[in-house]
């Protein structure tokens, strides 16, 4: 029997990711909605809202051990506090940042979790906030 084992990201990095996030970490970029005038009526819109998030790579597992099997991490958002509705995989444990785009105003929640060879992920981080305007 195969004994699973549990890692943690970012034990640094839960603090890193909420005061980065809250500091500095976060660049909100909204342009103004874009329309191309086709002659006619059109309801879509692009939108220019941007989130960045950065983290620190976990260094252990959570048993104490040194993590050496890191695969990737994880990003979730959505528009309600713990109820993310979209995952972004980033199968890199060398990226620690990502930038989401095209956020449509409104208030977004992230979290990161990281994983293994094994596909075991950790916990979500701490959780953090943006509002696009």
């Amino acid at each position: 029997m195969k004994t699973r084992k549990t890692i943690y990201p970012i034990v640094t990095g839960i603090i890193f990711l909420t005061s980065l996030i809250t500091a500095c970490g976060v660049e909100s970029d909204r342009g103004s909605n874009s329309q191309q005038d086709t002659g006619g009526s059109t309801d879509q819109q692009e939108f220019s809202g941007s989130a960045t998030l950065s983290w620190d790579s976990p260094a252990t597992n959570a048993d104490g051990t040194t993590l050496t099997d890191l695969v990737g991490y994880k990003v979730y958002y959505g528009t309600t506090s713990l109820g993310y509705t979209t995952a972004i995989d980033i199968n890199d444990p060398n990226t620690t940042t990502h930038t989401i785009q095209n956020l449509s105003p409104g208030t977004y929640y992230f979290a990161v979790k990281a994983y293994d060879t094994s596909i075991n992920e950790s916990e979500y981080s701490s959780e953090v906030s943006k509002t696009i305007n």
